[in-house]
Parts: structure tokens; sequence; C-alpha cells
């Protein structure tokens, strides 16, 4: 097996050293540029018995018309019509069939992932009576360009989490990982997505772009240092999830308690640790690749992610007993929810514990029927509270 490359002699002969698998190493030299026509006259000239070679561009039309046969790794189309010197129909079989579809970008912007942006009604649902067409509009709008902004900073994540994710054991199947997406169609999309949910964000107000800013920034220093920070890295992610409950009362013009805040922070906080849980349990290793914790870190990561879902169910209790200036004066209803939300954390984490989770809890609990219910019976209670003012009216 040999390692013939265009590139220059000094880096092939780093990768050749470095991976250790090949039998012979050529790149280009001063003066010697060893591609296209010429890495096929060279291989000739080196193998006159014969070779398969392994390309993936234009450049290796030469070189595959010269061997008659070979493999392509996400090769242009026009490869498959090649005719060798000999006249002879080239034969190749594909490594990687060629990527760019819009099938594998989809995925990779993880679309489902836009549940979690459901987050930014959360206040305007509880001030449901007060709006008006032009705050439901942009309230539509703005869960568009927040999940554009998510998409992006998707790509963003996997394109440096790469090497870490093809270590992983479902990770290792992400679209850019797995070579089902290529970088340069990743950074494309991750600049159009990123670029029109600012433009669009702006157009709605400038304290919802503002917010996405924020939330831009923030994530890039997560997917740059941050995620590999113990701690740090978990209320990073109940941070973000906090930002869509702020943007979406600044949409609407409304103000988010500070005790509202605390209970959607603790309850991110709480998914968070059991997400960082779940891949403690399935790292199989004395440590996480690209993360900041070990296998022995478990325990300690099981006591703090339930403690603080008990702390977010009280926070919301405390909220709607205490709090002034809230949004639900109602204290009846809230202790409803906060003993739906106290059962579903429970139930999350004896999951979690006896290691059925997947690894992101909150695309677990958007496939979990148990948690659907869950999810719909809250939203019920917070729907009919802050409906009241309207069908009160009408009787």
């Amino acid at each position: 097996t040999w390692l013939v490359s265009g590139s220059d002699h000094i880096l092939v002969e780093r990768i050749a050293v470095h991976l250790e698998c090949f039998d012979r190493h050529q790149g280009s030299d001063p003066g010697a540029n060893l591609t296209s026509a010429r890495k096929a006259q060279f291989l000739s000239k080196e193998l006159p018995a014969g070779f398969l070679y392994a390309g993936n561009s234009r450049q290796d039309f030469a070189v595959w018309q010269k061997s008659g046969a070979g493999y392509t790794f996400r090769a242009p189309a026009e490869a498959r019509y090649l005719v060798s010197d000999a006249g002879q129909p080239v034969k190749l079989e594909e490594i990687v069939p060629p990527a760019n579809g819009i099938k594998p970008l989809l995925k990779a912007m993880r679309l489902h992932q836009w549940a979690k942006n459901l987050l930014i009604f959360i206040t305007p649902v509880l001030l449901l009576a007060q709006l008006e067409v032009t705050d439901v509009v942009n309230l539509l709008a703005a869960f568009v360009c927040f999940g554009f902004m998510a998409s992006g900073t998707y790509l963003l994540n996997d394109l440096f989490d790469i090497q870490d994710d093809r270590k992983h054991s479902t990770k290792r199947l992400r679209q850019i990982a797995a070579g089902q997406l290529s970088v340069p169609t990743a950074i494309t999309a991750f600049l159009v997505l990123t670029l029109g949910s600012l433009a669009g964000g702006f157009a709605i107000s400038t304290g919802f772009g503002v917010m996405l800013l924020i939330y831009a920034f923030v994530t890039v220093a997560y997917s740059f240092r941050l995620k590999r920070l113990p701690i740090v890295d978990v209320f990073i992610l109940a941070g973000l999830f906090t930002i869509r409950v702020w943007a979406g009362g600044i949409v609407v013009g409304a103000y988010t308690s500070v005790w509202f805040t605390m209970f959607i922070g603790l309850v991110f906080l709480s998914l968070a640790l059991t997400k960082r849980y779940v891949e403690i349990q399935k790292s199989g290793s004395a440590s996480i690749s690209g993360r900041g914790y070990r296998m022995g870190d478990a325990p300690f990561v099981l006591a703090f992610g339930a403690a603080t879902g008990t702390a977010a169910v009280l926070a919301l209790a405390i909220y709607g007993l205490l709090a002034p200036n809230r949004l639900i004066d109602n204290a009846a209803l809230i202790l409803v929810i906060a003993a739906i939300l106290a059962a579903w954390f429970m139930r999350i984490w004896l999951i979690a514990v006896r290691g059925e989770l997947h690894d992101d809890p909150v695309v677990f609990a958007i496939k979990d029927k148990v948690s659907l219910a869950s999810l719909g019976l809250i939203a019920l209670c917070f729907l009919i509270e802050s409906s009241r003012p309207i069908w009160t009216s009408w009787f």
C-alpha cells in the first residue's frame, strides 16, 4: 500500500510516519508536482505490473484511466464514465459515495432539535390574552430564526468535534464525522444559517437580535473551549436554554421574572447533568473524549443532577406561592404543575440510572409518550390559566 499525493513530500512523509501503514510514500518535490498525468506516469513507471488507485477528485481521472480500476472517495459523478487507456470502462468501487446531498445536510442541521426553541413561547403563552396578531407573527419568525441559529451552531460544533465524535459509540454516525457531509459544505451552510438568522432577528427587533448574538457568541465559545471544562459546560448549556425564554419575552415586550428564570435554569441544568451522566455511563473508558469528565465522576453528576431537578420543582412552588409580580397568580395550579414536573424528573433519572436513556434527554422527552403526556398536561394548565381572562369575559 503506497501513499502518493500531490501535496508536499514533507507533509506526506509526516502523515505516513504517523499512520505507520504504508509500504512507501511519495509527494511533490520542488519542480515536480505529482498530480494528475504526472502522478499516473510515476505510478506506471514504478508499478509496471499494474495497480489499483484510490482517489477523490478530477485530478485523479488521469490516474484511473492509467490503472483501469480502483476506488473512489466522494469522487465527481463523471468518474463512473471514465474509459481506460486500453479503451475499456474504468472499474471503480465507491469507498464513500458522493456527499453533499440535501438529506445529510438536513440531518446534520438536527431539525428535531428545533423543539427546544419552543421555549421562546413560554412567556408569551402566559400573556396570551394580551397578545396581538403582530406579536404572534413575530414569535413564529423568531422561532425560525432561533432554529437557523441552532442548526448553524450544531454544524460548527460538529466541525470542531470530528475527531472526538469518531471515538464515540453513537456520535461517530453524525454526518460530518461519518464522511456523509463534506467540511466545505458544512462551513457554507453554517455561514448561511447564522447570518440569515441574525438578519431576521434584527428585523424583528434590536433586542431579539442582540439575544441571538449572545446565543451565537456563547455557543461558539462552548464549541471552542467551554465544553471541555467540567461543571462550566452544564451551566453553559442551561444558560443557552434560558436565553431562549428571555428572547421570547423580548419579542412581545414582556419581562421574565428572576424567579421564573431561576426555575427554567434549574430545569435545564438538571437535564444537562443528565446528558453528561449518560455519556459517562456509555463512555466505556476512564474519561470521555473531548469532555472534562471521568468515569469516577458518575456518582457526583448523579447527585447534583437529581438535586437540581428537585430544586427546580421547589423554585416553581416558591414562584407560584410567594414571588411578587408573577405571571401566574394561581397557587393551586402551580402546585399541580410542580407535582407533574417532580414525577417526570424522578422518572428521567430512574431511566438514566438504569442505562436506558438516550444520549440527549431532550430528544428522549420528545419521543417518550409519558414525557409528552406530562408536557401536554403542563401546557394545558398554562393555557387554561392564561386564557382565563378571555373565557371569563364570555360568561
